[in-house]
């Protein structure tokens, strides 16, 4: 069932453990609501894909379009979002535009929890292989954040750019090698053997 995994191009990933108390201001009590409400969240999409006629006949390419409206919508709310909360006094359109930016957020959450639940139902990945990938992926391209010696100096923003152009070609061969192990593995099993 578990998809391959991805090579870690910049070695193991930092537990979230590691990570400290939510940079984001939650405390634990906040943290442990939000990994029981993405449980519920993830409980009632199942239950959608086993109850609800429409949604359990979508597929990853059914979804698509969906996919593309709702990245567009919150586009716009995200920018809405900024611009209420960054010029306008009037606090109605910022809190509008706010609970719109929620909502858009949720859709496109949405999205990504449909399609894990097709890839759950099909055997080929789960939402714990995404947030897993996710994961690691944001901690393999911030080195400077999760990897870096406290004494060393922050690097510029120049530097960053090298260090983010590097990660990304690294990603790229480490990528292209796994295709190619698949394929070779893959035509080795479609070979009629001697």
């Amino acid at each position: 069932m578990a998809a391959e995994q991805a090579v870690d191009v910049a070695g193991p990933a930092t537990e979230p453990a590691e990570l400290g108390q939510s940079e984001l201001g939650q405390s634990e009590l906040g943290q442990h609501e939000l990994g029981r409400r993405l449980v519920s969240l993830h409980r009632v999409i199942a239950t959608l894909r086993r109850e609800c006629p429409w949604d359990r006949v979508q597929t990853h390419a059914s979804l698509a379009p969906y996919a593309l409206d709702e990245a567009a919508e919150l586009a716009e709310a995200l920018q809405a979002a900024h611009d209420a909360l960054s010029s306008e006094p009037n606090q109605t359109v910022a809190a509008t535009a706010t609970e719109d930016l929620v909502e858009e957020l949720g859709d496109v959450l949405l999205q990504v929890l449909m399609n894990a639940a097709i890839g759950e139902q099909a055997g080929t990945f789960t939402l714990v292989e995404v947030l897993e990938t996710v994961e690691a992926k944001m901690v393999r391209r911030h080195p400077h954040v999760f990897r870096r010696d406290p004494s060393a100096p922050v690097p510029t923003d120049a530097e960053l750019s090298v260090q983010w152009e590097e990660i990304k070609a690294a990603e790229r061969e480490a990528r292209s090698h796994r295709i190619a192990a698949r394929e070779a593995r893959d035509s080795q099993t479609a070979s009629p053997s001697g």
